[in-house]
């Protein structure tokens, strides 16, 4: 690479981390968190999410003092919301510093309409410079990009006044984790945010987040996709989406989530998995869903009357039926591990949900440094523990 060239292609595609999928053409790289087989006959909702890019990073090593990107970014509208969505945050890291951010509030806008829907209008480039440092470097140093979780990106052209490198390949410990909208992260307000990024960055594993809002519905081909992906770990954080939605009875949930794991299995017989129940959501512990604005605009449950025997399901029930299912494979399945997602954030907690369901960041910072105390070492004997238990972590 020549010294102030620009990043284009294939060799921009090296320098992306954290995505299961880069589709390249001639406009850029879009990095997919899904591949084109579990893409291919997803409702519209999810590959949306598989589109937004949480989890999403570039690596390079470079000596100049700051690096252009060319991007046209993909915002959500969602149905009834009066405000203009959130910006798109870019942040730069250097060495594994912070160096600065960059937020861009135009391009491709996806409005969901009331029958949930999804229409997109086209929008802008953009042009984000990031600051590495005053002037340029002595040495290359280690340059990562975090894309916004919350958003798409299609990368047009990287460049900068030095030259620019893809990194080596990661070499540490390989963690997948699945879920909701909570380990997606839009609510953490930047990508470094992120409980499962703080996590993996706390133990010193390379994190994939396979968090898809509003969408961790075990979905068949999800689970084919996690099956066809190395990892040393996977979590899966199961049940707020469920509930939530309303999409499931117990009847239903219970062989969806035995099938999602057999699936798992297929492509990961002896790799260690925890299952995370839900974290605390006040409005549907004891109540079912579909979770509704209320009129002060917090979550809100669908109170009516639950017949014994029917399967309604609560975040309570889940709870019990995981653990239900975890115990029934334990015998055959000892790598299965139930983690306590109330451990992580728990009901009297809920100061940290301003919208009743959604962390804030510092519940996302919360639930990280639980997490990864749980995880490490010193928590040897938890479920996360032991999930981790193999796997060489940061000291």
């Amino acid at each position: 690479m020549t010294a102030g060239a620009a990043l284009t292609g294939a060799d921009l595609a090296a320098t992306i981390a954290g995505a299961l999928d880069l589709e390249l053409s001639d406009d850029g790289v879009r990095p997919w968190r899904l591949p084109p087989a579990a893409r291919r006959y997803a409702p519209p909702a999810l590959a949306l999410m598989a589109e937004f890019c949480a989890g999403v990073h570039l690596r390079m090593l470079t000596a100049a003092p700051t690096i252009t990107l060319e991007v046209t970014v993909t915002r959500l509208q969602q149905r009834g919301a009066s405000a203009a969505p959130a910006v798109a945050p870019f942040v730069a890291v250097v060495d594994g510093r912070p160096s600065d951010r960059v937020d861009v509030d135009e391009g491709v806008l996806v409005r969901e309409h009331d029958d949930r829907s999804l229409h997109r209008e086209d929008g802008a480039r953009s042009i984000v410079a990031l600051r590495l440092s005053e002037a340029t470097a002595p040495a290359p140093r280690l340059v990562e990009v975090w894309l916004p979780a919350d958003a798409g990106v299609v990368l047009h052209s990287v460049g900068a006044a030095s030259a620019l490198l893809p990194a080596p390949v990661d070499e540490r410990p390989r963690w997948l984790h699945y879920g909701s909208s909570i380990s997606h992260g839009g609510s953490a307000g930047t990508p470094l945010g992120t409980w499962p990024r703080l996590a993996a960055a706390r133990l010193g594993v390379v994190g994939v987040n396979l968090g898809f809002g509003g969408n961790a519905l075990l979905d068949p081909a999800v689970a084919r996709a996690l099956a066809a992906e190395p990892a040393a770990a996977i979590t899966l954080e199961v049940g707020i989406n469920i509930v939530g939605a309303d999409a499931m009875r117990e009847r239903v949930f219970v062989p969806v989530l035995h099938g999602f794991l057999d699936t798992l299995r297929e492509g990961h017989p002896t790799t260690p998995i925890g299952i995370v129940t839900a974290f605390a959501c006040p409005a549907v512990e004891t109540t079912p869903g579909p979770i509704r604005a209320g009129d002060d605009g917090r979550a809100t449950g669908t109170p009516r009357e639950v017949r014994p025997g029917d399967g309604t399901l609560t975040l309570a029930r889940t709870r019990d039926l995981i653990e239900h299912v975890v115990a029934r494979r334990a015998p055959s399945d000892p790598a299965l591990h139930l983690i306590d997602g109330l451990s992580l954030l728990g009901t009297d907690e809920h100061h940290h949900l301003p919208d009743g369901l959604h962390p804030d960041p510092a519940g996302h910072a919360l639930i990280a440094a639980r997490f990864a105390v749980q995880a490490s070492a010193g928590g040897a004997g938890s479920a996360a523990g032991r999930v981790f238990a193999g796997l060489r972590l940061a000291p």
